[in-house]
């Protein structure tokens, strides 16, 4: 018993020191800036969501090595289009799908 209050009070002591330490830190003042960072040329506008319905293969490339497959669901394109093949943003990075007569919706 007595071990267990040692352990549980020096966990206890160690949070409070790890919150105090990181409350003593201020955070730094947010600058203010004359103009802003990202300038409107500069934004990228991304077609809406491609609803996949069936088990979809990815590549590296267009035409290049399969990397996985995904499974049915909205994937994310980056706006890059090759023919028939779309580069959509997936967990392992971008990677090209390719989904025949794709024309993109902004609306």
């Amino acid at each position: 018993m007595k071990k267990f209050a040692a352990i549980t009070a020096s966990v206890i002591i160690s949070a409070a020191l790890a919150t105090g330490a990181s409350a003593a830190e201020a955070d730094p003042a947010v600058p203010v800036l004359d103009e802003p960072i990202i300038q409107a040329e500069h934004t990228v506008i991304a077609p809406n969501p491609i609803e996949l319905l069936s088990i979809t293969n990815f590549y590296s490339a267009p035409n290049g090595d399969m990397l996985s497959a995904l499974a049915p669901q909205s994937v994310h394109p980056t706006g890059q289009i090759i023919d028939d093949w779309v580069e959509i943003y997936t967990w392992l990075g971008k990677a090209w799908i390719y989904v025949p007569n794709y024309v993109p919706d902004y609306s």
